[in-house]
């Protein structure tokens, strides 16, 4: 947030610093590419917290989100109510959601695809390896800055850049989507809600129900986590989407599988 507190546009400082990163990683391709990525965010948070613009010259380096109504009804601060933020939140959420089946339908979407599925034979019918994976970039970094946006302003209301940020949120966002499903916006959504609800799920059971420490069940959670991801890439790379996708065509098939 800036002095006056209206709202940065993320995704320009995002892509400024991502344009050059990427013109140098454009032969790195899928999970490589996604690492390469994350150095980036290092560099990044270092900037943030070097320059007193960027935490709106707070002595502390904390900043709070002013508090803003969406049609009369508070949204942000300390009286917005909870069912408020969550309406707002899913608002925005289903927005967005559209916008990005409407991409993927397009002619900017199928180059997206073509690159993903085999660059050189994309780059022989026509398609700019450089500009596609820049495109790509420039919209994940548009939809991962609302989320951001939405994460600091509504959710949490007052962040340090370097703790709610950070490299462990970028690497639960990437499980998300490996969980989920690469190249799915379903799976954007199965990958976010099955790696939010287990810990809450497998912490009211050891918890709750069989009565272990807390600690325990909390290096529990990540031992499971852990071995899900590393599963998924084993035995079903493209993750929930694609057993989710198995899955209709079975039951559109039963009982008479032939």
């Amino acid at each position: 947030m800036c002095p006056n507190g209206n709202a940065q546009p993320t995704l320009i400082i995002r892509t400024e610093f991502l344009f050059p990163i990427l013109a140098c990683f454009q032969s790195l391709k899928g999970f490589y590419l996604a690492v390469a990525t994350l150095a980036a965010q290092f560099f990044l948070v270092w900037i943030f917290n070097r320059v007193p613009w960027f935490y709106n010259y707070s002595a502390s380096g904390q900043i709070n989100a002013p508090e803003r109504t969406f049609f009369g009804v508070p949204v942000t601060g300390a009286n917005a109510d909870s069912w408020a933020t969550y309406l707002f939140c899913l608002i925005i959420l289903t927005v967005c959601g559209i916008v990005a089946r409407n991409l993927t339908r397009g002619s900017i979407g199928r180059k997206w695809m073509a690159i993903r599925d085999m660059d050189i034979a994309a780059e022989i019918i026509g398609v700019n390896p450089l500009s596609a994976k820049l495109s790509a970039f420039a919209v994940s970094s548009f939809f991962i800055g609302i989320s951001g946006a939405l994460f600091f302003g509504v959710y949490l209301g007052a962040v340090e850049v370097g703790e709610a940020f950070g490299i462990n949120k970028s690497f639960l966002v990437l499980f998300m989507i490996i969980i989920g499903g690469l190249g799915s916006i379903f799976g954007s959504f199965a990958g976010a809600a099955f790696l939010v609800l287990l810990p809450v799920l497998l912490k009211n059971l050891f918890v709750a129900g069989l009565g272990w420490q807390p600690d325990l069940a909390t290096h529990l959670e990540f031992m499971i986590v852990g071995g899900l991801i590393i599963l998924f890439l084993v035995v079903e790379p493209h993750g929930i989407a694609q057993l989710w996708r198995l899955a209709k065509e079975k039951l559109r098939l039963w009982p008479f599988p032939y």
